[in-house]
């Protein structure tokens, strides 16, 4: 499967393998065939697209996730404390 389908790492190689069990080695095949172009294969992504399935999100972007929502409800209450305090401003563009 790897010469048909471009995995740059390893979540893209546990993204192939969800697919090939989730949807179907045939499937897959046929869509990675199809979606090649000047003998390179097509990227994990392209192939999601196509077949409409995306593979659950590994558990490491998830920890991901949550480091960011602690900074963002941070910074939102920072900004409703200077929005009380300067009143309201127009959005910024």
């Amino acid at each position: 499967m790897a010469p048909l389908i471009r995995i740059v790492n390893d979540e893209d190689r546990r993204s192939v393998e969800w697919l090939i069990t989730n949807v179907g080695e045939a499937r897959v095949t046929a869509a990675a065939q199809r979606l090649s172009r000047g003998g390179r294969g097509p990227f994990v992504s392209a192939v999601c697209r196509y077949l409409g399935a995306w593979p659950p999100p590994s558990r490491a972007s998830a920890a991901e996730n949550s480091r960011y929502r602690v900074g963002d409800e941070y910074l939102a209450r920072i900004r409703e404390l200077l929005a009380r305090r300067h009143g309201p401003t127009a959005p910024a563009h």
